[in-house]
């Protein structure tokens, strides 16, 4: 993948915090974790995190790394290397009376180790998620860096507030620390890296920052096509290879994204910002939001951003 369609991706990746945990794991004891559907974000607060996934060694995550789990691995999280017992996350999981979610693997004290894990999902333009491909962990050691740990002090912070506009900010600082993450990952890893392997190609690479740049353009499969060089049947089918939807229904997906942010962040009449994403009729426009969204344009915008899931500062009272 060329340098400018990933910074192009980078710069239009959506990230949202679903929730946030701490876990407090003792050495001897080995909390033990399913698969989720989102990605899940590690920084390790104190201690050395000892992670398993299925079919990988053992990795070793030191206090200020952050670790990427791709959706649908599950997880082994340890506070030594040869821990004697297993501990069910589900069966140890409470709710603290600051509202914060706490997987307890320490009999109620303070752990060897201590991680705050977050569900995030990372999409671009809520077309494709940038890190859907990825299959194993990235792990990077970021304790260098003092803009992840006061990221993550202001994420936890904000989040504990519940002031106006906390999803869109804690989505901003995730952004961040993903985007350090991603471009130390790059800079080790260079083209030997799994991360966005499915792109590589630069001819569907132009068709999709084409889609990204002007949304709102007459797009066709023929004219993406073009733009990416190729056979209107070829790019069909690589496309749809690459990302899981045809060409068209990337674009939909596109402008409809566009079209929720404008609903959030500006008093444009619905009518106004139908028209300005390609869709000559608001009906149809409103069908199509309510099914990609579940309510029409007028309900999400009076919804507004819904609230994350509260926790509190207090999770890194360890730093």
């Amino acid at each position: 993948m060329s340098e400018p369609l990933l910074d192009h991706l980078l710069a239009t990746m959506d990230v949202a915090v679903e929730a946030f945990a701490v876990c407090e794991v003792r050495k001897g004891l080995r909390l033990v974790g399913g698969a989720s559907k989102a990605i899940e974000v590690h920084y390790v607060l104190s201690g050395t995190m000892y992670l398993t996934v299925p079919g990988q060694a053992v990795m070793v995550c030191p206090p200020g790394s952050v670790v990427i789990v791709p959706p649908g691995v599950a997880q082994l999280i340890a506070a030594d290397q040869q821990p004697a017992r297993d501990v069910g996350a589900a069966d140890n999981c409470r709710m603290t009376r600051d509202g914060l979610m706490l997987f307890d693997a320490a009999g109620g004290e303070d752990g060897d180790l201590r991680v705050v894990c977050g569900l995030v999902f990372a999409n671009i333009s809520g077309s494709f998620g940038l890190l859907d491909a990825v299959t194993r962990p990235i792990i990077e050691d970021l304790s260098d860096l003092a803009i992840v740990q006061s990221g993550y002090r202001m994420m936890l912070e904000e989040i504990g507030g519940g002031a106006l506009g906390t999803r869109a900010l804690t989505g901003a600082l995730m952004k961040v620390c993903l985007v350090i993450v991603l471009r130390r990952h790059f800079a080790r890893a260079g083209h030997g890296s799994g991360v966005l392997g499915t792109l590589r190609d630069p001819r569907l690479g132009k068709a999709i920052t084409a889609v990204l740049d002007k949304p709102a353009a007459l797009h066709s499969v023929a004219s993406l096509a073009s733009i990416a060089g190729m056979s209107r049947s070829a790019f069909a089918r690589e496309f749809s290879n690459t990302l899981s939807m045809s060409p068209m229904a990337f674009v939909a997906k596109t402008r409809l994204h566009h079209a929720a942010e404008l609903l959030r962040s500006t008093k444009l009449p619905v009518k106004v910002i139908a028209a300005s994403i390609g869709f000559a009729s608001r009906s149809h426009f409103s069908r199509a939001f309510a099914s990609a969204y579940g309510a029409d344009p007028s309900r999400f915008r009076s919804n507004g951003a819904n609230n994350a899931p509260a926790v509190t500062s207090d999770a890194l009272r360890a730093n």
